[in-house]
């Protein structure tokens, strides 16, 4: 039986995910794990700064991101830290959404540029109204930038980002290397971690492919060295409440 507080949560969508509807937990669970919300949890749990916020019970410069998430590292795996803490924290309580507005309504009405208001002659074909409505809200929304995380009702809220999740995995999967194999170098880091750069084929020549092989160590030394000083901003950063983002550290935004 669901409680009082899961009652109130609005259908199940993220700022940037595929949760549209509320869905069963095993089928909210497995939506869950391809969310921000898990690299997000992943991050906290290699940040040795959250980790020191966690052993003081939440206390220091972290208290806020700590009062968002948690202590990450008392729960055996992202599952159960989602279902007893996450979801409350990433779920919308409420969104807006179209509604009739009745004569009670009419004289309380909030008018506002954030709303439409629209007369709908009842009389008219359906195709007809919805076809007129279609050129009155194309013009609306002309030179409108619809900002998600601003009317996101959700306790915790996501950077504006283009990064994929799929880069933050690469980056916190050369940090564990990094950091489990200290004795490795740059370039067998790489290697080990399956990383993949965009090489000239290789040519035939003995003298260049000697070369060759230099310039691929060379790069990929390069790259890897890149990659861990960005997966440090990003880990950086979420120990911060700020996520996803590999820009320097700055100050916490979670209040």
């Amino acid at each position: 039986m669901e409680t009082k507080e899961e009652k109130q949560l609005e259908p199940i969508k993220f700022i940037r995910g595929s949760m549209r509807r509320r869905v069963e937990l095993p089928e909210e669970i497995r939506q869950a794990r391809t969310s921000q919300a898990y690299w997000w949890f992943k991050c906290l749990e290699v940040s040795d700064e959250y980790k020191l916020c966690c052993e003081n019970d939440g206390k220091g410069k972290l208290s806020n991101t700590y009062e968002k998430f948690g202590n990450v590292f008392n729960y055996p795996h992202f599952d159960v830290w989602w279902l007893k803490h996450g979801r409350y924290q990433f779920i919308q309580k409420k969104k807006s959404e179209v509604k009739e507005i009745n004569e009670k309504d009419l004289r309380r009405l909030d008018l506002n540029p954030e709303k439409l208001v629209l007369d709908v002659p009842l009389a008219l074909r359906k195709q007809t109204v919805m076809r007129q409505i279609g050129k009155i809200l194309k013009k609306a929304y002309e030179n409108r930038e619809v900002d998600i995380q601003k009317v996101s009702t959700a306790a915790v809220k996501f950077e504006k980002s283009k990064m994929r999740m799929t880069t933050v995995e690469t980056l916190l999967r050369l940090h564990r290397l990094r950091i489990n194999h200290p004795e490795l170098s740059l370039n067998k880091i790489g290697i080990k971690a399956g990383l993949e750069l965009d090489l000239h084929r290789r040519s035939t020549n003995e003298a260049d492919m000697d070369n060759s092989e230099y310039e691929e160590i060379r790069r990929m030394t390069i790259a890897v060295s890149r990659y861990l000083k960005q997966a440090r901003h990003l880990i950086d950063n979420a120990s911060q409440g700020i996520f996803p983002s590999i820009k320097p550290r700055r100050e916490p935004l979670l209040k």
